[in-house]
């Protein structure tokens, strides 16, 4: 009888069972990675009610676990090896991926969406994709290594330099994580926009140096304070159908820089004058930069991810707030869709 693990697969608009599926054979390049977490992100929450996922996906791609096994030809990684997963495919020899810039690869594929993800028992993925992570590290901790490349990728991609001051809007798991890295790669002071007291009370134990509300986050009022307190750069974490980017754009100083990291999924409402008379740079940042093969993971977004969080374990163990089975997986969804409730970060656990 072949070897079977549970997975979580969507079945419809707002539907997603747990099935049984065979477990996978890594092909050559490949290793099979034993799931210890895997966060919900806030894009699955709007591919999942927004019915983007295909019928069948299994999604989850904050991936952290132990390598299984081996596919042919890998060399490097050893079964039991602790790691986190960047959860890219691409084609390796296109121009972007020569620059190292995988996620705009034409045939870039995420596992979790295009491909088999992280809410299962196990789930095969290219070696070159892992990360080595501590081995005592929580694996609900190991699991933000994910987001917290995507934040380090939009401070890179906003050209952060020292001393900046950042304002980031949003405040939820990615915006908190932004807060983290933004002082921890040179920032001055860190602003942050919060809408629900929960998250205002814990960006600021995470380092933010003024948490704005939602009242005074208004474009009236971004762009009082950005004239008192000049913004160099803008993070927006939110995304959706929010209109947050003419909130960035009244904020940030004259030939300041807005990186956009959230994900908007209809048509934006955006002024562009502000812009214009600002002579503003907007800086869209997709996923996250990877060296090209052979080069190793020198200077990697996920490489730098690592040590912050390994670094920063303590304060960021506030952040993973909800712990559920795989087996409830229709829970975790619940609870991380449910902004008001406290959760900022659900891990779920096979």
């Amino acid at each position: 009888m072949t070897p079977s693990m549970r997975v979580a697969v969507v079945r419809g608009p707002g539907r997603i069972e747990i099935e049984e599926r065979p477990i996978p054979d890594p092909e050559p390049g490949e290793v099979r990675v034993r799931v210890r977490a895997c966060g919900v992100c806030g894009s699955d929450l709007s591919l999942f009610h927004n019915s983007f996922y295909a019928m069948g996906c299994i999604p989850g791609h904050e991936i952290a676990g132990v390598v299984d096994a081996l596919g042919d030809g890998v060399s490097g990684p050893s079964p039991g090896d602790s790691v986190a997963v960047e959860p890219l495919r691409s084609c390796g020899s296109c121009r972007s991926c020569r620059e190292g810039r995988d996620a705009i690869c034409r045939q870039m594929e995420i596992t979790g969406i295009h491909r088999p993800g992280g809410f299962a028992e196990y789930v095969t993925v290219p070696a070159r994709r892992l990360f080595s992570i501590p081995s005592e590290l929580d694996p609900a901790l190991a699991a933000l290594t994910e987001p917290m490349a995507v934040v380090v990728h939009g401070l890179r991609r906003g050209k952060l330099a020292q001393g900046e001051r950042v304002l980031v809007i949003g405040a939820g798991s990615v915006g908190l994580l932004a807060v983290v890295a933004a002082r921890a790669l040179g920032a001055g002071d860190v602003w942050l926009t919060a809408r629900h007291p929960h998250q205002a009370q814990l960006g600021a134990r995470l380092g933010a140096t003024r948490v704005l509300s939602e009242a005074e986050a208004s474009v009236l009022e971004l762009d009082s304070l950005g004239k008192q307190s000049p913004i160099d750069l803008v993070v927006e974490t939110v995304g959706g159908s929010a209109e947050t980017l003419n909130a960035a754009s009244a904020a940030v100083r004259p030939g300041g820089t807005i990186s956009i990291v959230g994900v908007f999924m209809g048509t934006l409402a955006l002024q562009p004058m502000p812009l214009f008379l600002k002579e503003c740079t907007l800086a869209w940042s997709n996923c996250y930069a990877h060296p090209h093969e052979g080069a190793g993971h020198e200077g990697a977004d996920f490489d730098t991810a690592v040590a912050l969080v390994s670094n920063h374990r303590d304060a960021l163990g506030d952040l993973t707030t909800n712990a559920v089975s795989l087996d409830q997986i229709e829970r975790a969804y619940a609870i991380a869709s449910d902004k008001k409730g406290g959760a900022v970060k659900v891990s779920v656990f096979p």
